[in-house]
């Protein structure tokens, strides 16, 4: 087991673009931590500012306010990039690639850039693990698909610490995902942090131990994925109900419960549910009109679900819930 150290951290950081004149903020007073050992799922809508923290993180940007520091020592303006040493990024589901030169002598390349020695027999070892084929023809002739794995090698073949990762099953394929799943299992056997920045929400939630939520450019939620999964009710129960039954549905469903029922559409609705004799109850409420239904379900909730509600939550003016 690996004692966990702190890597990455940002200290009320906040950033701020300019638009046709006008100021958008990216990060508002933002503060986060990566530790050595943990997969972070970085969640956001678009525009929230997941792709600034990366900017910031790998010195492309500079912060307006606040600190961030690698190691515990914040990152010198005059010099802001050497700590990427340790540190491995893949954006938009692509690394850092020459299309003239092969994945052999790309990632040659790119330890050389890092001053980090070539280990062939790691590289090996991530070629298997990758299931790639060839490693000596030029990227450009490659099929799409080990153009995304060349790049998931080439920000690991360097060793880092932490490997930020921005949408990486982009345009992969399953077995794609296996493979990137296995490596990120075995890197943080090694004590190796990863972020995931993604809106492929089922690999978030199967590799995740912590959530990070951003919504505006603030920090809405961090804590384990365990406690994210808690913030509201374990089963979702759909209706489908014909237009024509509606008014009959919505008599039986408020005698049934005081709970508010989520119009999805027209004709289906959704209720958060605690347990299944609260499902009980409210069959056999229903139960003079379940004969119109056109269909029901009702499923665990989903990491999905969480975000969903808690983006929504955030849109409408509530607070941060960390």
């Amino acid at each position: 087991m690996h004692k966990r150290s702190e890597l990455l951290t940002f200290d009320g950081v906040s950033k701020i673009y300019r638009k046709s004149g006008e100021p958008v903020v990216a990060l508002d007073s933002f503060s986060l931590s990566i530790s050595t050992g943990e997969i972070v799922g970085l969640l956001g809508p678009n525009g929230s500012g997941k792709t600034t923290c990366v900017k910031l993180a790998t010195g492309l940007v500079s912060a307006d306010e606040g600190i961030v520091s690698w190691r515990g020592d914040p990152l010198p303006k005059q010099s802001p990039f050497k700590h990427l040493r340790e540190m491995g990024v893949l954006l938009e589901g692509r690394g850092a690639a020459y299309d003239r030169l092969s994945i052999l002598e790309n990632s040659r390349y790119f330890c050389k850039l890092r001053e980090s020695k070539f280990d062939a027999s790691y590289f090996s070892e991530l070629v298997d693990a990758l299931e790639i084929e060839d490693v000596n023809t030029p990227i450009r002739q490659l099929s799409t698909g080990n153009k995304l794995r060349a790049g998931l090698l080439g920000s690991l073949i360097h060793k880092p610490t932490l490997l930020l990762l921005d949408e990486p099953t982009l345009g992969m394929d399953i077995f794609g995902v296996e493979c990137l799943e296995r490596i990120l299992q075995s890197g943080v056997s090694k004590g190796v942090a990863f972020v995931l920045s993604s809106h492929d929400l089922d690999f978030v939630e199967r590799l995740s131990s912590r959530i990070v939520c951003i919504s505006g450019g603030r920090k809405v939620f961090d804590g384990d994925r365990s406690h994210f999964m808690g913030l509201s009710s374990r089963y979702l129960l759909s209706l489908d109900i014909a237009e024509t039954n509606l008014e009959a549905a919505r008599e039986a469903l408020s005698s049934s419960t005081g709970r508010v029922w989520r119009f999805v559409s027209a004709s289906q609705i959704e209720l958060h549910i605690d347990d299944y004799q609260q499902v009980c109850k409210i069959l056999i409420d229903l139960l003079p009109v379940l004969s119109t239904f056109r269909g029901m379900e009702l499923r665990s909730v989903s990491l999905a679900d969480r975000y969903k509600a808690l983006i929504e939550f955030q849109r409408e003016g509530e607070g941060p819930m960390a």
